[in-house]
């Protein structure tokens, strides 16, 4: 009796089960990656990546010259505001020394001695001993607004005893300082010297050209101003005069235009 072998497989039946376990692990793999990737999650390319990157970079670069824009205005906008700061703060200095002047101003219009315009009024003298020589200070003023500056002299007398003889006797300066506007430590009162500093003399309007820093004919001092003036100096003692009383004129050609006496005090 013959023995039958077991049937074999066809071909077909071997790749159609080796291309079902194929597709099998293909679906698995896929599978396992669809799982590991998180909701929302895109899967990109290295090519896509990398222009991600770039894009990136040049987003931040946008930002930092962005950035250092702002901080450049912001040094701008400080410059700025100190300067305006600073404007303001002279504005505020100017307008108060507009107002300080304009007071001074008042003041000085109140100082004007009363009468027609163009009268000449001594206004202070004072007369104190220094040494050999006698100092003094004087402040003259001038009614109203002259046209013109007045030009005149100013001379001094003095009346004492000279080796035991009453002598009149004619002062001759030996050092002089003047000021066209009438500073106000010069010779007025005491509540007028307190109320104008000296820095206010160009304030009150009374602006010459010269002032009476010259001597004029026969050892006189020579005067030139608008409004004020103050002059403050030395004047020469005769040796073993004692003056007792001293008498400022101010003369305009031969005609006397004020003049004051004023007694010694030692």
């Amino acid at each position: 009796m013959s023995q039958t072998s077991p049937p074999t497989w066809p071909r077909a039946a071997w790749i159609a089960l080796v291309l079902v376990l194929a597709a099998g692990v293909l679906l698995g793999r896929f599978s396992a990656q669809k799982a590991e990737l998180a909701e929302g999650q895109v899967l990109l390319t290295q090519a896509e990546l990398d222009a991600q990157h770039a894009l990136l970079k040049q987003r931040e670069a946008e930002v930092r010259f962005v950035r250092a824009q702002l901080d450049t205005a912001d040094g701008e906008i400080a410059v700025e505001r100190a300067a305006r700061q600073e404007l303001e703060a002279q504005l505020r200095g100017e307008q108060a020394e507009l107002g300080r002047v304009r007071d001074q101003l008042a003041f000085y219009e109140q100082l004007l001695p009363p009468g027609p315009a163009g009268s000449i009024d001594i206004r202070g003298a004072e007369f104190a001993r220094a040494g050999d020589s006698l100092s003094y200070r004087i402040l003259l003023m001038r009614s109203g607004r002259g046209e013109t500056p007045f030009n005149g002299e100013l001379r001094f007398q003095a009346s004492g005893t000279l080796k035991g003889q009453a002598v009149t006797v004619d002062l001759l300066p030996k050092q002089v300082k003047t000021d066209e506007a009438a500073a106000p430590g010069a010779v007025l009162p005491a509540a007028a010297a307190e109320a104008i500093p000296e820095s206010s003399a160009n304030a009150a309007g009374g602006t010459g050209s010269h002032g009476a820093a010259a001597h004029g004919s026969a050892g006189l001092l020579a005067l030139h101003f608008d409004q004020f003036q103050r002059s403050q100096g030395l004047l020469a003692l005769p040796e073993g005069f004692v003056p007792e009383t001293v008498t400022v004129t101010v003369l305009e050609g031969a005609s006397v235009r004020a003049s004051r006496k004023v007694q010694m005090e030692f």
